[in-house]
């Protein structure tokens, strides 16, 4: 039997609606596992941050003890860890823009990226 046109257009359109209604979950998906791979990719970098912090306090707690004994002032070897400190944040202000685009450059490529880089 053969089916008459308007059978024709009502199976298309409800093809054609499937279609675009597959291709949006997809769509949202596609983003669903985006959102999921910064989220884990954010928690990893901040976990490695917090950690490295608190080794870098040691090591300048550390550092401030040993001028301090080797200066003979406790005070004086604190003082060269904070102008060490001053260097750094001065370093980081100046390579404000580089960090910036280092970053961007970053989540671009975390967001863009089909594969795993397990």
């Amino acid at each position: 039997m053969e089916k008459d046109a308007g059978q024709l257009f009502r199976e298309l359109k409800e093809d054609i609606t499937a279609y675009t209604e597959s291709k949006f979950d997809l769509f949202r998906l596609s983003a669903y596992e985006s959102a999921g791979k910064m989220a884990g990719l954010l928690a990893y970098g901040l976990i490695l941050i917090c950690l490295a912090l608190f080794a870098l306090l040691f090591v300048f707690f550390s550092l401030g003890f040993l001028l301090g004994d080797l200066f003979s002032s406790i005070g004086l070897g604190f003082a060269c860890v904070a102008g060490l400190y001053a260097i750094l944040v001065l370093i980081v202000v100046l390579l404000k823009k580089k960090i910036k685009n280092k970053v961007v450059n970053e989540v671009i490529e975390a967001l863009t990226t089909n594969d795993d880089k397990e």
